[in-house]
Protein backbone atom coordinates (compact mmCIF):
# COMPACT_ATOMS: atom_id res chain seq x y z
CA UNK A 1 0.00 0.00 0.00
CA UNK A 2 1.45 3.16 -1.32
CA UNK A 3 2.49 5.12 2.09
CA UNK A 4 0.46 8.45 0.97
CA UNK A 5 -2.96 6.71 1.81
CA UNK A 6 -1.76 5.53 5.28
CA UNK A 7 -4.29 7.08 8.34
CA UNK A 8 -2.29 9.30 10.64
CA UNK A 9 -1.30 7.58 14.17
CA UNK A 10 -0.15 8.94 17.27
CA UNK A 11 2.60 6.26 17.21
CA UNK A 12 5.91 6.58 15.35
CA UNK A 13 5.68 5.22 11.37
CA UNK A 14 7.34 1.93 10.99
CA UNK A 15 10.50 2.18 8.80
CA UNK A 16 10.46 0.77 5.54
CA UNK A 17 11.71 -2.21 4.01
CA UNK A 18 14.23 -1.96 1.23
CA UNK A 19 12.14 -3.23 -0.40
CA UNK A 20 9.41 -0.60 -0.21
CA UNK A 21 11.59 2.56 0.22
CA UNK A 22 11.15 5.07 -2.34
CA UNK A 23 14.27 6.45 -4.71
CA UNK A 24 15.06 9.71 -3.96
CA UNK A 25 18.25 12.03 -3.95
CA UNK A 26 20.98 10.91 -1.63
CA UNK A 27 19.83 13.85 0.71
CA UNK A 28 17.10 16.75 1.41
CA UNK A 29 20.07 18.78 2.18
CA UNK A 30 21.09 18.51 -1.74
CA UNK A 31 19.28 21.07 -4.24
CA UNK A 32 17.75 19.83 -7.37
CA UNK A 33 20.65 20.20 -9.48
CA UNK A 34 23.01 18.77 -6.59
CA UNK A 35 21.14 15.67 -6.59
CA UNK A 36 21.32 15.08 -9.87
CA UNK A 37 25.23 15.55 -10.51
CA UNK A 38 25.47 13.20 -7.11
CA UNK A 39 23.67 10.27 -8.55
CA UNK A 40 25.41 10.89 -12.02
CA UNK A 41 28.82 10.57 -9.93
CA UNK A 42 27.15 7.26 -8.45
CA UNK A 43 26.51 6.07 -12.02
CA UNK A 44 29.94 7.27 -13.27
CA UNK A 45 32.03 5.65 -10.29
CA UNK A 46 29.98 2.34 -9.34
CA UNK A 47 32.54 -0.37 -10.99
CA UNK A 48 30.15 -3.38 -11.14
CA UNK A 49 27.43 -2.62 -13.87
CA UNK A 50 24.14 -1.24 -12.99
CA UNK A 51 20.70 -0.83 -14.34
CA UNK A 52 17.97 0.48 -13.87
CA UNK A 53 14.54 -0.40 -15.38
CA UNK A 54 10.52 0.15 -14.59
CA UNK A 55 8.22 -2.36 -14.42
CA UNK A 56 7.42 -2.51 -17.99
CA UNK A 57 11.47 -3.90 -18.61
CA UNK A 58 12.42 -0.27 -19.99
CA UNK A 59 15.94 0.90 -19.15
CA UNK A 60 15.68 3.91 -17.09
CA UNK A 61 19.00 4.25 -16.48
CA UNK A 62 22.37 2.36 -16.80
CA UNK A 63 26.10 3.44 -15.11
CA UNK A 64 29.27 4.49 -16.88
CA UNK A 65 30.62 0.95 -16.38
CA UNK A 66 28.47 -0.31 -18.84
CA UNK A 67 30.55 0.47 -21.14
CA UNK A 68 33.50 -0.72 -20.45
CA UNK A 69 32.40 -4.07 -19.28
CA UNK A 70 29.45 -4.95 -22.01
CA UNK A 71 30.59 -2.07 -24.68
CA UNK A 72 27.37 -0.41 -24.44
CA UNK A 73 27.57 3.44 -24.15
CA UNK A 74 24.42 4.25 -21.02
CA UNK A 75 22.79 6.37 -23.84
CA UNK A 76 22.48 3.71 -25.82
CA UNK A 77 20.75 1.71 -23.45
CA UNK A 78 18.11 4.07 -22.13
CA UNK A 79 15.32 3.97 -23.63
CA UNK A 80 15.78 0.35 -24.87
CA UNK A 81 14.15 -2.42 -23.40
CA UNK A 82 16.08 -5.04 -21.13
CA UNK A 83 16.01 -7.65 -23.43
CA UNK A 84 18.76 -6.23 -25.12
CA UNK A 85 20.77 -7.44 -22.72
CA UNK A 86 19.52 -11.09 -22.53
CA UNK A 87 19.98 -13.78 -25.01
CA UNK A 88 17.43 -16.79 -25.27
CA UNK A 89 15.84 -18.65 -24.32
CA UNK A 90 14.83 -15.62 -21.31
CA UNK A 91 15.12 -12.64 -23.38
CA UNK A 92 11.87 -13.58 -25.41
CA UNK A 93 9.92 -14.43 -22.47
CA UNK A 94 11.57 -11.61 -19.59
CA UNK A 95 7.99 -9.07 -20.78
CA UNK A 96 5.65 -11.75 -19.64
CA UNK A 97 7.99 -12.69 -16.49
CA UNK A 98 7.44 -9.16 -15.25
CA UNK A 99 3.87 -9.06 -16.22
CA UNK A 100 3.73 -12.21 -14.04
CA UNK A 101 4.76 -10.70 -11.68
CA UNK A 102 2.87 -7.56 -11.69
CA UNK A 103 -0.34 -9.78 -11.06
CA UNK A 104 0.99 -11.99 -8.74
CA UNK A 105 3.85 -10.41 -6.83
CA UNK A 106 5.60 -14.06 -7.42
CA UNK A 107 9.58 -13.78 -8.69
CA UNK A 108 12.52 -16.07 -8.24
CA UNK A 109 14.60 -13.54 -9.23
CA UNK A 110 14.53 -10.22 -6.32
CA UNK A 111 16.91 -10.08 -3.75
CA UNK A 112 19.21 -12.77 -4.19
CA UNK A 113 21.91 -13.17 -6.80
CA UNK A 114 21.64 -15.97 -9.33
CA UNK A 115 24.23 -16.57 -12.46
CA UNK A 116 23.39 -15.56 -15.94
CA UNK A 117 24.62 -15.26 -19.24
CA UNK A 118 24.64 -11.24 -20.09
CA UNK A 119 24.48 -10.21 -24.23
CA UNK A 120 27.39 -7.56 -24.98
CA UNK A 121 26.80 -5.27 -27.60
CA UNK A 122 29.15 -7.14 -30.52
CA UNK A 123 26.77 -10.37 -29.58
CA UNK A 124 29.41 -12.54 -27.24
CA UNK A 125 28.16 -13.52 -24.32
CA UNK A 126 29.20 -12.74 -20.46
CA UNK A 127 28.71 -14.84 -17.47
CA UNK A 128 27.82 -12.64 -14.34
CA UNK A 129 26.20 -12.70 -11.18
CA UNK A 130 22.91 -10.72 -11.55
CA UNK A 131 21.68 -9.15 -8.37
CA UNK A 132 18.17 -7.74 -8.72
CA UNK A 133 16.51 -5.54 -5.88
CA UNK A 134 13.54 -3.77 -6.21
CA UNK A 135 12.48 0.11 -5.03
CA UNK A 136 9.40 2.75 -5.38
CA UNK A 137 9.93 5.92 -7.00
CA UNK A 138 8.64 8.89 -4.81
CA UNK A 139 5.56 8.75 -7.76
CA UNK A 140 4.66 5.11 -6.04
CA UNK A 141 6.11 3.62 -9.70
CA UNK A 142 8.15 0.54 -8.65
CA UNK A 143 11.65 0.76 -10.64
CA UNK A 144 13.96 -2.93 -10.61
CA UNK A 145 17.88 -2.02 -9.71
CA UNK A 146 20.34 -5.04 -11.10
CA UNK A 147 24.25 -5.17 -10.88
CA UNK A 148 26.38 -7.45 -13.37
CA UNK A 149 29.21 -8.56 -12.14
CA UNK A 150 32.21 -10.23 -14.71
CA UNK A 151 32.72 -13.67 -13.24
CA UNK A 152 35.14 -14.80 -15.89
CA UNK A 153 38.04 -14.90 -13.88
CA UNK A 154 36.01 -16.63 -10.83
CA UNK A 155 34.74 -19.67 -13.00
CA UNK A 156 37.97 -19.72 -14.73
CA UNK A 157 40.42 -19.97 -11.31
CA UNK A 158 37.31 -22.26 -10.60
CA UNK A 159 37.94 -24.44 -13.41
CA UNK A 160 41.50 -24.32 -12.85
CA UNK A 161 41.00 -25.62 -9.13
CA UNK A 162 38.68 -28.49 -10.30
CA UNK A 163 41.24 -29.36 -12.71
CA UNK A 164 43.81 -29.51 -10.92
CA UNK A 165 42.04 -31.38 -8.36
CA UNK A 166 41.45 -33.90 -10.94
CA UNK A 167 44.66 -34.63 -11.62
CA UNK A 168 45.47 -34.45 -7.86
CA UNK A 169 42.89 -37.57 -7.57
CA UNK A 170 44.31 -39.53 -10.97
CA UNK A 171 47.54 -39.41 -9.31
CA UNK A 172 46.42 -39.72 -5.57
CA UNK A 173 44.21 -42.52 -6.56
CA UNK A 174 46.16 -44.16 -8.71
CA UNK A 175 49.44 -44.86 -6.58
CA UNK A 176 50.20 -48.04 -5.66
CA UNK A 177 50.78 -47.01 -2.18
CA UNK A 178 48.28 -46.49 0.20
CA UNK A 179 47.89 -43.00 1.03
CA UNK A 180 46.23 -40.23 3.10
CA UNK A 181 45.76 -36.37 4.02
CA UNK A 182 45.29 -35.75 7.40
CA UNK A 183 45.43 -32.25 9.35
CA UNK A 184 48.27 -32.05 11.98
CA UNK A 185 45.92 -33.25 14.84
CA UNK A 186 45.39 -36.65 13.01
CA UNK A 187 41.86 -35.31 11.16
CA UNK A 188 41.46 -37.64 7.95
CA UNK A 189 41.38 -34.96 5.22
CA UNK A 190 41.94 -37.39 2.25
CA UNK A 191 42.12 -41.13 1.95
CA UNK A 192 43.22 -42.84 -1.60
CA UNK A 193 41.77 -45.63 -3.35
CA UNK A 194 44.14 -47.96 -3.61
CA UNK A 195 43.95 -47.95 0.72
CA UNK A 196 40.10 -48.28 0.38
CA UNK A 197 39.84 -50.78 -1.62
CA UNK A 198 42.94 -53.09 0.51
CA UNK A 199 40.88 -51.75 4.04
CA UNK A 200 37.17 -52.22 2.05
CA UNK A 201 35.93 -48.81 3.90
CA UNK A 202 34.47 -45.95 2.28
CA UNK A 203 35.65 -42.17 2.55
CA UNK A 204 32.19 -41.25 4.07
CA UNK A 205 33.56 -43.86 6.43
CA UNK A 206 36.34 -41.97 7.77
CA UNK A 207 36.91 -38.95 6.76
CA UNK A 208 36.63 -35.96 9.99
CA UNK A 209 37.37 -39.04 11.95
CA UNK A 210 41.15 -39.23 13.90
CA UNK A 211 43.38 -41.29 11.96
CA UNK A 212 43.92 -44.00 15.24
CA UNK A 213 40.36 -44.17 15.06
CA UNK A 214 40.48 -46.05 11.79
CA UNK A 215 38.58 -49.52 11.57
CA UNK A 216 41.83 -50.46 9.62
CA UNK A 217 43.39 -50.67 13.12
CA UNK A 218 41.11 -53.58 13.95
CA UNK A 219 40.68 -51.80 17.37
CA UNK A 220 43.80 -52.86 18.71
CA UNK A 221 44.50 -50.17 21.63
CA UNK A 222 48.31 -50.60 21.72
CA UNK A 223 48.51 -50.11 17.30
CA UNK A 224 46.25 -46.84 17.63
CA UNK A 225 48.10 -45.60 20.66
CA UNK A 226 51.54 -46.23 18.63
CA UNK A 227 49.71 -44.71 15.52
CA UNK A 228 48.31 -41.81 17.86
CA UNK A 229 51.78 -41.22 19.38
CA UNK A 230 53.82 -41.09 15.68
CA UNK A 231 50.55 -38.66 14.73
CA UNK A 232 52.10 -36.55 17.47
CA UNK A 233 55.84 -36.60 16.62
CA UNK A 234 55.12 -36.16 12.70
CA UNK A 235 52.78 -33.04 13.65
CA UNK A 236 56.14 -31.72 15.58
CA UNK A 237 58.33 -31.79 12.76
CA UNK A 238 59.31 -35.39 12.52
CA UNK A 239 59.45 -37.61 10.21
CA UNK A 240 58.33 -41.28 11.79
CA UNK A 241 58.64 -44.57 9.80
CA UNK A 242 57.82 -48.33 11.35
CA UNK A 243 55.81 -51.77 10.13
CA UNK A 244 53.04 -52.45 11.52
CA UNK A 245 49.83 -54.74 11.13
CA UNK A 246 46.74 -53.44 8.85
CA UNK A 247 43.46 -55.39 9.19
CA UNK A 248 42.17 -56.13 4.79
CA UNK A 249 38.85 -56.00 3.97
CA UNK A 250 38.71 -60.11 4.41
CA UNK A 251 39.76 -59.33 7.81
CA UNK A 252 43.45 -60.94 7.03
CA UNK A 253 46.04 -59.16 8.56
CA UNK A 254 48.48 -57.36 6.15
CA UNK A 255 52.12 -56.42 6.82
CA UNK A 256 52.66 -52.29 6.00
CA UNK A 257 55.86 -50.45 5.66
CA UNK A 258 54.13 -47.42 7.59
CA UNK A 259 55.50 -43.54 7.32
CA UNK A 260 53.79 -40.17 8.26
CA UNK A 261 55.88 -37.29 6.42
CA UNK A 262 54.88 -33.50 7.65
CA UNK A 263 54.01 -30.93 5.05
CA UNK A 264 55.62 -27.13 6.12
CA UNK A 265 54.37 -24.16 5.03
CA UNK A 266 56.96 -20.96 4.07
CA UNK A 267 57.04 -20.41 8.02
CA UNK A 268 57.91 -23.70 9.13
CA UNK A 269 54.94 -24.61 10.75
CA UNK A 270 53.43 -27.91 9.76
CA UNK A 271 50.01 -27.80 8.26
CA UNK A 272 49.55 -31.31 6.49
CA UNK A 273 50.54 -35.11 7.26
CA UNK A 274 50.95 -37.42 5.01
CA UNK A 275 50.49 -40.99 6.01
CA UNK A 276 52.03 -43.38 3.52
CA UNK A 277 51.58 -46.94 3.28
CA UNK A 278 52.95 -50.09 1.65
CA UNK A 279 52.04 -53.47 1.82
CA UNK A 280 54.97 -55.60 2.12
CA UNK A 281 53.13 -59.08 3.18
CA UNK A 282 54.57 -61.34 0.38
CA UNK A 283 58.37 -59.97 1.65
CA UNK A 284 57.31 -60.69 5.13
CA UNK A 285 56.25 -64.18 3.85
CA UNK A 286 59.24 -64.89 2.09
CA UNK A 287 61.76 -63.48 5.33
CA UNK A 288 59.70 -65.51 7.53
CA UNK A 289 60.50 -68.66 5.22
CA UNK A 290 64.04 -68.08 4.55
CA UNK A 291 64.28 -66.89 8.62
CA UNK A 292 62.83 -70.61 9.16
CA UNK A 293 65.34 -71.97 6.69
CA UNK A 294 68.21 -70.33 7.37
CA UNK A 295 67.65 -71.21 11.19
CA UNK A 296 67.09 -74.66 10.32
CA UNK A 297 70.52 -74.68 8.60
CA UNK A 298 71.98 -72.84 11.50
CA UNK A 299 71.13 -76.05 13.30
CA UNK A 300 73.05 -78.27 10.98
CA UNK A 301 75.84 -76.14 10.72
CA UNK A 302 76.02 -76.28 15.05
CA UNK A 303 76.08 -79.99 14.61
CA UNK A 304 78.84 -79.94 11.24
CA UNK A 305 81.35 -82.34 12.83
CA UNK A 306 79.01 -84.70 13.74
CA UNK A 307 77.21 -85.06 10.10
CA UNK A 308 80.42 -85.06 8.43
CA UNK A 309 81.70 -88.11 10.76
CA UNK A 310 78.81 -89.77 11.14
CA UNK A 311 77.40 -89.27 7.15
CA UNK A 312 80.61 -88.58 5.56
CA UNK A 313 82.47 -91.93 6.43
CA UNK A 314 80.11 -94.49 6.00
CA UNK A 315 79.91 -93.10 2.50
CA UNK A 316 83.62 -93.10 2.03
CA UNK A 317 83.27 -96.87 3.24
CA UNK A 318 80.65 -97.66 0.92
CA UNK A 319 82.41 -96.77 -1.99
CA UNK A 320 85.41 -98.75 -1.11
CA UNK A 321 83.21 -101.93 -0.86
CA UNK A 322 81.47 -100.84 -4.29
CA UNK A 323 85.23 -100.70 -5.62
CA UNK A 324 86.23 -103.87 -4.03
CA UNK A 325 83.19 -105.51 -4.97
CA UNK A 326 83.56 -104.29 -8.63
CA UNK A 327 86.74 -106.74 -9.05
CA UNK A 328 84.49 -109.78 -8.91
CA UNK A 329 81.35 -109.22 -11.17
CA UNK A 330 80.85 -109.30 -14.61
CA UNK A 331 80.55 -106.14 -17.01
CA UNK A 332 76.81 -105.77 -17.17
CA UNK A 333 77.16 -105.78 -12.94
CA UNK A 334 79.97 -103.42 -13.41
CA UNK A 335 77.56 -100.47 -15.26
CA UNK A 336 75.02 -100.87 -12.41
CA UNK A 337 78.03 -100.51 -9.68
CA UNK A 338 79.51 -97.42 -11.50
CA UNK A 339 75.98 -95.60 -11.23
CA UNK A 340 75.49 -96.77 -7.83
CA UNK A 341 79.05 -95.11 -7.34
CA UNK A 342 78.38 -91.77 -9.06
CA UNK A 343 75.34 -91.36 -6.70
CA UNK A 344 77.18 -91.93 -3.80
CA UNK A 345 79.44 -89.29 -5.00
CA UNK A 346 76.76 -86.98 -5.57
CA UNK A 347 75.38 -87.06 -2.36
CA UNK A 348 78.69 -86.79 -0.68
CA UNK A 349 79.05 -83.47 -2.66
CA UNK A 350 75.63 -82.77 -1.70
CA UNK A 351 76.39 -83.16 2.18
CA UNK A 352 79.82 -81.12 2.12
CA UNK A 353 78.54 -78.59 0.00
CA UNK A 354 75.02 -78.46 2.46
CA UNK A 355 77.72 -78.23 5.79
CA UNK A 356 79.76 -75.47 3.91
CA UNK A 357 76.51 -73.59 3.28
CA UNK A 358 75.79 -73.62 7.11
CA UNK A 359 78.53 -73.57 8.69
CA UNK A 360 80.08 -69.98 9.32
CA UNK A 361 82.22 -67.95 7.17
CA UNK A 362 85.48 -67.06 8.67
CA UNK A 363 86.63 -64.00 6.16
CA UNK A 364 90.67 -63.24 6.28
CA UNK A 365 90.03 -59.88 4.46
CA UNK A 366 92.86 -58.26 2.90
CA UNK A 367 93.57 -55.46 -0.04
CA UNK A 368 93.00 -57.51 -3.49
CA UNK A 369 93.63 -56.74 -6.61
CA UNK A 370 90.76 -57.56 -8.53
CA UNK A 371 92.33 -57.97 -12.12
CA UNK A 372 94.66 -60.17 -10.38
CA UNK A 373 91.73 -62.30 -7.97
CA UNK A 374 89.88 -63.13 -11.77
CA UNK A 375 93.42 -63.92 -13.25
CA UNK A 376 94.36 -66.88 -10.94
CA UNK A 377 90.57 -67.81 -10.59
CA UNK A 378 90.72 -68.25 -14.24
CA UNK A 379 93.96 -70.18 -14.25
CA UNK A 380 92.56 -72.59 -11.49
CA UNK A 381 90.14 -73.73 -13.64
CA UNK A 382 91.63 -73.89 -17.55
CA UNK A 383 92.14 -77.32 -17.11
CA UNK A 384 88.67 -77.86 -16.39
CA UNK A 385 87.97 -75.50 -19.51
CA UNK A 386 89.73 -77.07 -22.17
CA UNK A 387 87.88 -80.68 -21.00
CA UNK A 388 84.87 -79.13 -21.79
CA UNK A 389 85.49 -77.08 -24.88
CA UNK A 390 85.25 -73.91 -23.22
CA UNK A 391 87.10 -70.34 -22.81
CA UNK A 392 87.30 -68.22 -19.68
CA UNK A 393 89.24 -64.54 -20.49
CA UNK A 394 89.81 -61.64 -18.33
CA UNK A 395 88.49 -58.29 -19.83
CA UNK A 396 91.07 -55.46 -18.83
CA UNK A 397 89.32 -51.84 -17.62
CA UNK A 398 91.21 -49.03 -16.97
CA UNK A 399 92.85 -47.81 -13.93
CA UNK A 400 93.54 -49.93 -10.65
CA UNK A 401 90.62 -51.86 -9.03
CA UNK A 402 91.28 -52.70 -5.29
CA UNK A 403 88.69 -53.49 -2.50
CA UNK A 404 89.08 -55.39 0.76
CA UNK A 405 88.09 -59.02 0.85
CA UNK A 406 88.70 -62.74 1.48
CA UNK A 407 90.85 -64.39 -1.83
CA UNK A 408 89.73 -67.36 -1.19
CA UNK A 409 86.22 -67.54 -0.78
CA UNK A 410 86.40 -65.11 -3.73
CA UNK A 411 87.57 -67.34 -5.87
CA UNK A 412 85.43 -69.91 -5.02
CA UNK A 413 82.49 -67.74 -6.18
CA UNK A 414 83.93 -66.49 -9.05
CA UNK A 415 84.72 -69.96 -10.00
CA UNK A 416 81.55 -71.32 -9.26
CA UNK A 417 79.80 -68.75 -11.49
CA UNK A 418 81.91 -69.78 -14.58
CA UNK A 419 81.16 -73.75 -14.24
CA UNK A 420 77.93 -72.36 -14.27
CA UNK A 421 78.25 -70.56 -17.51
CA UNK A 422 80.14 -73.74 -18.82
CA UNK A 423 77.71 -76.34 -18.13
CA UNK A 424 74.48 -73.77 -19.34
CA UNK A 425 75.95 -73.26 -22.79
CA UNK A 426 78.07 -76.57 -23.22
CA UNK A 427 80.75 -77.40 -25.89
CA UNK A 428 82.21 -73.70 -27.23
CA UNK A 429 80.75 -72.00 -24.05
CA UNK A 430 82.75 -68.31 -23.75
CA UNK A 431 83.30 -66.60 -20.22
CA UNK A 432 84.35 -63.05 -19.79
CA UNK A 433 85.37 -61.55 -16.31
CA UNK A 434 85.52 -57.90 -16.18
CA UNK A 435 86.37 -55.11 -13.19
CA UNK A 436 85.73 -52.09 -12.71
CA UNK A 437 85.31 -49.17 -10.16
CA UNK A 438 81.64 -48.27 -9.45
CA UNK A 439 81.45 -45.14 -7.62
CA UNK A 440 82.60 -44.10 -4.95
CA UNK A 441 83.78 -46.42 -2.19
CA UNK A 442 82.35 -49.75 -4.74
CA UNK A 443 84.11 -51.48 -7.04
CA UNK A 444 82.04 -53.91 -9.53
CA UNK A 445 83.26 -57.44 -11.15
CA UNK A 446 80.93 -58.53 -14.40
CA UNK A 447 80.64 -62.61 -15.13
CA UNK A 448 79.25 -62.58 -18.78
CA UNK A 449 78.59 -65.74 -20.76
CA UNK A 450 76.97 -66.53 -23.93
CA UNK A 451 74.69 -69.14 -23.18
CA UNK A 452 70.85 -69.40 -23.21
CA UNK A 453 70.63 -66.74 -20.65
CA UNK A 454 68.63 -67.02 -17.36
CA UNK A 455 64.75 -66.79 -17.59
CA UNK A 456 63.43 -63.68 -15.82
CA UNK A 457 60.40 -65.73 -14.17
CA UNK A 458 63.69 -67.77 -12.50
CA UNK A 459 65.84 -65.14 -10.97
CA UNK A 460 63.90 -64.23 -8.15
CA UNK A 461 64.56 -67.95 -6.74
CA UNK A 462 67.87 -68.68 -8.02
CA UNK A 463 69.85 -67.63 -4.85
CA UNK A 464 67.34 -69.31 -2.73
CA UNK A 465 69.12 -72.69 -1.06
CA UNK A 466 67.97 -76.23 -3.00
CA UNK A 467 66.88 -73.79 -5.99
CA UNK A 468 68.74 -75.06 -9.13
CA UNK A 469 68.06 -75.29 -13.15
CA UNK A 470 70.38 -78.52 -13.63
CA UNK A 471 69.38 -81.59 -13.81
CA UNK A 472 71.98 -83.21 -10.92
CA UNK A 473 72.70 -79.85 -9.29
CA UNK A 474 72.45 -79.11 -5.85
CA UNK A 475 71.21 -76.07 -5.76
CA UNK A 476 73.61 -74.75 -3.27
CA UNK A 477 75.66 -73.24 -5.51
CA UNK A 478 74.31 -69.95 -6.03
CA UNK A 479 73.01 -69.40 -2.45
CA UNK A 480 76.71 -70.08 -1.29
CA UNK A 481 78.36 -67.65 -3.71
CA UNK A 482 74.95 -65.49 -1.91
CA UNK A 483 76.47 -65.34 1.43
CA UNK A 484 79.61 -65.04 0.72
CA UNK A 485 79.13 -61.95 -1.56
CA UNK A 486 76.84 -60.72 1.29
CA UNK A 487 79.24 -61.53 4.16
CA UNK A 488 81.77 -58.90 2.32
CA UNK A 489 79.32 -56.46 2.59
CA UNK A 490 78.39 -56.67 -1.28
CA UNK A 491 75.50 -57.37 -3.68
CA UNK A 492 74.66 -59.90 -6.54
CA UNK A 493 71.87 -59.90 -9.09
CA UNK A 494 71.43 -61.32 -12.21
CA UNK A 495 71.28 -59.28 -15.90
CA UNK A 496 71.18 -59.61 -18.95
CA UNK A 497 74.57 -59.52 -20.77
CA UNK A 498 75.42 -57.95 -23.99
CA UNK A 499 76.69 -61.32 -25.40
CA UNK A 500 73.12 -62.62 -24.81
CA UNK A 501 73.83 -65.01 -22.37
CA UNK A 502 73.43 -64.44 -18.51
CA UNK A 503 75.84 -61.91 -16.70
CA UNK A 504 76.33 -62.21 -12.59
CA UNK A 505 77.08 -58.43 -11.47
CA UNK A 506 78.77 -58.58 -8.18
CA UNK A 507 79.54 -55.34 -5.78
CA UNK A 508 81.55 -54.83 -3.02
CA UNK A 509 82.53 -52.30 -0.99
CA UNK A 510 86.40 -51.38 -1.11
CA UNK A 511 86.69 -50.84 2.59
CA UNK A 512 86.72 -53.31 4.98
Amino acid sequence: MDSSKEKPSARKPRAKSAAQAPITAASPLLGIGTQEAFLRTVLYSVLDPLVAIDSRGMILAASDSVERVLGWSPAELVRENVRVLIPEPHSSKHDSYLEHYRKTGETSILNRTRQFDVRRKDGTLLVCDLSVARGLLPDGSAVFVGTFRDVTERMRAEEALRESERRFHALFDQAFQFLGLLKPDGSMLEINQTALDATGVTRADVLGLKFWEGSWWSGSKPIQRQIQDAVGRASGGEFVRFEVEVRGRDGRLIDVDFSLKPVKDDSGEVVLLIPEGRDITPIKHAQRQETAMLRALAAIGEQAAVLAHEIKNPITAVNLALRAVADQIGEDQQVILEDLVSRMRRLEELMRRTLSFAKPLELRREVLDAHTLIEDTIAHVRTELAKGGADARALSASGKVTFAGDAHHLEEVLSNLIRNAVEAKGLGAKVTLTARNDGPGWVCILVDDDGPGIPHDLRPNLFRPFTTTKRKGTGLGLAICKKIVEEHGGTIRIEDAPTGGARFALRFPTRM
